[in-house]
């Protein structure tokens, strides 16, 4: 019979033959996910027998894994800021990295109950502009997308954390759709940033399973953060910030493109592994 230990080692096997780095940690997750069980279940219950049924409903996530589709879209969600949101292959993986856009915002706007009009340009999976909204409770939110079925994903998330009554949602291509009066106190955004001469650098969970317009933006990955500030500023409040992630290499070519559009307010805000992750805006 097998036990919980002898599957474990049976598909971090497999996972590693896929050359899935995280393998033991994949296979831990893989199979609590499938039994029910929970950390604390899986250290201690390691004799614990697998039925049959058990197995192939464990060996059916694995076979999903080792075509390197990532573990968000095998669960369907993933935790962001403490909140769970749902992930499907047509929305971007909520990162812990993007988390430091949250916590710029909070840092910059001290006073939670303070009454704001949050934008968010490529929402996705809602994450950003549901996961403000949740530490703004006076805060009112409109998210935009290109994608209709991501825009559906944020609006079941908004569903799920009980912010329909706070957020909108809209089909835009950047601020193509906004009506051209509404003012926002925040616009935040991950825009592709990727260039596409970096996507075979890329792994196979991102550039074979996440979709290429939420990654990739031109040659060097700069294309949206231009379109971005030609277009940004009438819809900025008199004291609004604009939060904007970046990749790690860019932020001299980014700053640059908005000092040209006329901002020259302009912070750099890094990870928490010590990398740049954003800036944030001041008109």
């Amino acid at each position: 019979m097998r036990t919980v230990l002898t599957l474990s080692k049976e598909v971090e096997t497999i996972l590693k033959a896929h050359s899935i780095i995280e393998a033991e940690l994949d296979a831990k997750l893989l199979i609590s996910h499938a039994l029910s069980l929970t950390s604390i279940d899986y250290a201690l219950d390691k004799d614990r027998q697998i039925t049959d049924n058990e197995y192939l409903d464990v060996i059916e996530l694995v076979n999903l894994r080792q075509q390197r589709i990532p573990m968000s879209q095998i669960f369907g969600e993933k935790e962001f800021w403490s909140l769970v949101y749902k992930v499907t292959s047509d929305t971007l993986t909520p990162r812990p990295d993007s988390e430091t856009l949250i916590d710029v915002a909070l840092k910059k706007i001290s006073n939670k109950q303070k009454q704001l009009r949050i934008l968010d340009l490529g929402t996705g999976t809602g994450c950003l502009l549901l996961t403000l909204l949740s530490e703004f409770p006076n805060a009112t939110g409109l998210g935009t997308d290109i994608s209709h079925k991501a825009l559906a994903v944020a609006i079941e998330n908004a569903q799920r954390l009980n912010l329909t009554n706070r957020s909108d949602f809209c089909i835009s291509n950047w601020t193509e759709n906004l009506e051209p009066d509404e003012k926002f106190d925040i616009i935040i955004s991950n825009p592709p940033y990727i260039g596409l001469s970096e996507k075979a650098d890329l792994s196979p969970e991102v550039k074979d399973h996440e979709p290429e317009t939420a990654l990739f933006s031109g040659p060097t990955g700069l294309n949206d953060y231009q379109l971005i500030a030609k277009q940004i500023k009438p819809f900025l409040s008199p004291e609004g910030i604009i939060i904007l992630e970046i990749g790690y290499k860019q932020a001299l070519d980014v700053k640059e493109i908005f000092t040209s559009a006329g901002f020259n307010n302009i912070s750099l805000h890094k990870d928490l592994a010590r990398r740049d992750r954003c800036l944030m805006i001041e008109k």
